[in-house]
């Protein structure tokens, strides 16, 4: 009678904790695929009817591995983007709050539209200096 009571509670708890690892294997959020491509050392600009330059560092979040050298290939492309749209902002712009998230999503789209890819997940400003 022991041994049946043994085998049974060592059946229940077993079974238990094969479902709590199928639980919780089911429960893992996905892995986050981050990559990062420096499109150049940095940009200076003009800015639009001023006398002021602006000088900034971006990297590109890519949320895909191995795209590094399709960006490297076309990177003529992606500078382009970002320095005619960095030009075509004003100064009294480039001095509002919030400038740097309306400019994450623009370049992004920009890039995005120009160059028929979908993997840039945002930009990071590394300096961003109006003089």
């Amino acid at each position: 009678m022991k041994k049946i009571i043994i085998i049974i509670v060592a059946v229940i708890v077993v079974a238990g904790g094969v479902t709590a690892f199928i639980v919780i294997s089911k429960n893992k959020p996905p892995e986050i695929i981050r990559e990062y491509y420096v499109p150049g050392a940095f940009f200076v600009t003009n800015v639009k009817d001023s006398k002021y330059l602006l000088k900034t560092t971006i990297v590109l979040e890519l949320n895909q591995k191995d795209k590094a050298v399709f960006l490297t290939d076309n990177n003529h492309i992606i500078r382009d983007v970002i320095v005619f749209t960095l030009r075509e902002k004003t100064e009294e712009e480039l001095r509002t709050a919030g400038i740097e998230d309306e400019l994450r999503t623009e370049i992004v789209e920009k890039i995005k539209s120009e160059m028929g890819i979908d993997y840039i997940e945002t930009i990071y400003f590394n300096d961003y200096v109006l003089q």
